[in-house]
Order: structure tokens, then sequence, then C-alpha cells
């Protein structure tokens, strides 16, 4: 904005400056900050790694983020690519492949979801995290012996939300997000599933956040790859 600033400084005073030039400088400030609010706006791509662990398994992942395209990789212990999941927010569908037979399947979406009632409180205190400062947000569902805290961000996530809802996963840490009003553009830098009594189930903790182009190519089934078809 120091470029901004300046421009907004220099027609503080009109009778300095001749009308024409006036007239280009306030133009040229109404670019520039429309550049910048449009620069802020633009929907998150890049990648973002995390790693789940559920008891003493600990699994790492990666996402790869293009518009209405995700791309999940689930990584060994030694970062070897073993299964991958590719997420169309728009069309609704979901292609697993395996790197190691060179084969793609289609996933159906025919699980009915689930209803529970939760209570959800975003408390306003804050934590940095990942390179974010992040607000804690809790939620609680007595009748189904979980508590959830997400620790989220802000930064154009627009394909989080969407993403759950085409994979329509099972697992409480997807389920109870899904119960929070306004998450849009939010993304949680650390999920916590507890049981009632503070036991702990899992825990989603991102570790790197990088903002960056990615390939198209990323998002489609790799030449070469077999479709695997169920009998």
């Amino acid at each position: 904005m120091d470029k901004v600033q300046h421009l907004s400084l220099a027609v503080t005073d009109p009778t300095n400056i001749p009308m024409k030039g006036h007239l280009r400088t306030l133009a040229l400030t109404g670019t520039l900050c429309s550049a910048l609010l449009a620069a802020q706006a633009q929907s998150f791509e890049g990648t973002i790694e995390f790693t789940k662990t559920t008891g003493p398994v600990v699994t790492n992942y990666k996402y790869y983020i293009k518009g209405d395209h995700v791309r999940i990789e689930e990584l060994s212990s030694r970062g070897a690519v073993q299964g991958i999941m590719l997420v169309d927010n728009h069309d609704r569908t979901v292609t697993a492949l395996s790197p190691d037979r060179k084969l793609y399947m289609d996933v159906p979406n025919m699980r009915l979801p689930k209803e529970f009632k939760a209570e959800v409180k975003k408390t306003g205190e804050m934590k940095e995290m990942a390179g974010y400062k992040c607000e804690k947000w809790m939620v609680k569902s007595p009748a189904e012996d979980r508590q959830l805290t997400y620790w989220v961000a802000q930064d154009a996530f627009d394909f989080f939300v969407p993403m759950l809802e085409t994979l329509n996963r099972k697992d409480e840490q997807a389920l109870f997000f899904l119960k929070i009003d306004g998450v849009k553009g939010v993304f949680p830098m650390l999920g916590t599933e507890q049981k009632m009594d503070g036991s702990e189930v899992s825990r989603l903790e991102v570790t790197k956040v990088a903002r960056g182009a990615q390939k198209p190519d990323l998002f489609q089934v790799p030449p070469g790859f077999a479709k695997f078809e169920r009998n």
C-alpha cells in the first residue's frame, strides 16, 4: 500500500496540480487499489502439507489446489506417494489413483449425510500457526461423545468446504467442521478431536502452506493409467 499512500498524499492539495494531472492521479490511485483488493480476494492457489495422527499412526498428506480442483496425496514416512485423490469441486467428482499399479477409479458418492446436533463456539482467542493468525473455534456434541477444536486461518481458502462436501467423508474432523456457519475462505491449521472426557482421538496439523501457480496436469489422470472396473 506504500505506492497507494504516496499517491493519495500527492492529491491532498489540488491547487498544486493541473486538473488533468489531478484526474489522472486519482484514476491511477483507484486502479492500484482495485488491483490490490482483487489480489487479496483471489482464491488460494498453492500447496498445503499436513499430518494426521490417530492413536500411534501418523500419516502425511499434501494438497495441491487450483481453482475448483484439489489433488490429495498420501505420503509415506520417506515422502513417497502412496495414493492420490483428484477432487473436482465443480462437478462434485472424486477419482482415486494408484501410482504403483497405474490404475484409476471413479469414487461414487452414495453416503447419506449424518444428522446430529452440535454446539458451535467461536471464541475470539487468537494464536499464530503455520505463519497465520488463527482463531479458536469449538464444536461439541455430547450425544456423539465428541468435541472438536479448530484453529482456523483466513486466506481465501475457498476450496475447503466444497471439497469436504464432495468427498462426503464420515470422519468427525470433517463432519463437525461442516456444522459451523460462516466458514467461507477459512482453513483449519490445527484440528483436534476429543471424547467428552478429554481423551484425544485424532489430530490434523498443518506443517507448511505455500502459495504458487499449479500445473493443470496435476489434476488429470496421467497418460498410461488404466481404469479399474469393479466386477
